[in-house]
């Protein structure tokens, strides 16, 4: 704004106040539309996909939005804090990831995280576990205000879960032996540890769900690694050894049954023979034995003959002498072998 002089060479004040009121409109009109802009921004709002907008009313809470444009009254009124509640947040006990990939690159681990790390199982020996827990926030308003203010609410359920996870973990690999904890009961101490931290965590309303805890590693301290290397090497060896001699017996076992089943089958069929043929000759004594007592002499010659003739059947040769005879000539030669003798033979 530039003063003006008139013809005696004096400021023309009626000109000049004329540019100040000119001014002070100008910068009223801006001042109100910075207003109207400033007011219109704090009455909309946006929601991103993956969070809930909590919005308060002169600090108390008021209620929860989805995703999305949204109104509100402007501020000092209505504030909005927005929660992420569908994307899974991930804290890492023992290790620290530098770069996640097809090769992982992990940060050399420092004193506070092997302190972390290790842990004393149930049979007083020492262990090194590293452990990962994957949450998501599932109640806006619980995650905001029931565990810390607002403004660090992150830093205090994050610090939570962390407390509350290794005081599970520090419990569930004391009730294990080093055994379990490092091999056989890892998948066990997992799923009990993420229902033991979702149980705590309901219990001081965090808002938060527990996705899952994995073991990302469970091995021996240091200095007894190689020792237990060389236990789970021999442990190894005798269920090789062990397997190896179940594939024999499962080998043999059948093979025997079948001898007995083979060996029984022909007892089995010994014995009808056997029976079948005494049941054979008690019909033909009890036959032989009706006859008999139909005619006693004619049947007692008969059995005779038939008996003498089976006998006579199987002799080489036979020599018939006269019941007369007092001896035998000293010419008979009774060993020398007759010709034409067939059968047996009679002279």
């Amino acid at each position: 704004m530039s003063a003006q002089y008139g013809s005696s060479g004096q400021v023309d004040i009626e000109q000049l106040a004329q540019q100040f009121r000119r001014f002070r409109r100008i910068f009223a009109a801006v001042i109100i539309a910075i207003i109207i802009v400033g007011g219109i921004g704090s009455i909309i709002y946006s929601v991103p996909a993956d969070s809930e907008g909590v919005v308060l009313r002169f600090g108390e809470y008021r209620h929860t939005v989805g995703p999305g444009l949204n109104f509100k009254l402007p501020w000092p009124v209505d504030e909005v804090y927005k929660v992420p509640v569908r994307r899974p947040q991930t804290l890492e006990f023992g290790f620290v990831t530098l770069e996640a990939g097809r090769i992982t690159r992990y940060a050399p681990p420092n004193e506070d995280q092997r302190t972390v790390a290790r842990m004393l199982t149930g049979d007083l020996n020492l262990a090194h576990i590293e452990w990962i827990i994957q949450y998501r926030v599932k109640d806006a308003k619980d995650y905001l205000f029931r565990v810390g203010g607002h403004s660090n609410v992150h830093i205090a359920v994050a610090d939570l879960i962390r407390d509350v996870s290794e005081a599970v973990m520090r419990r569930l690999v004391g009730d294990h032996s080093v055994d379990e904890a490092i091999t056989t009961g890892r998948d066990e101490i997992a799923a009990e540890a993420e229902r033991l931290c979702q149980e705590l965590l309901d219990e001081y309303q965090a808002g938060v769900e527990v996705i899952f805890v994995k073991l990302q590693s469970a091995t021996p301290p240091e200095p007894v690694k190689d020792a237990f290397d060389n236990v789970n090497r021999a442990r190894q060896a005798k269920e090789q050894i062990i397997n190896q001699a179940r594939g024999e017996r499962n080998k043999q076992v059948p093979a025997a049954r079948g001898k007995r089943d083979r060996a029984i089958a022909e007892a089995e069929g010994y014995r009808e023979k056997v029976v079948r043929a005494a049941q054979g000759q008690a019909n033909a004594f009890l036959s032989r034995f009706t006859q008999y007592e139909k005619a006693p002499e004619i049947t007692r010659m008969r059995l005779y003959l038939e008996t003498m003739e089976q006998v006579i059947g199987q002799v080489k040769e036979l020599v018939v002498i006269d019941k007369e005879v007092r001896g035998v000539l000293p010419l008979l030669n009774l060993d020398a072998p007759q010709s034409g003798a067939k059968g047996g033979g009679l002279r």
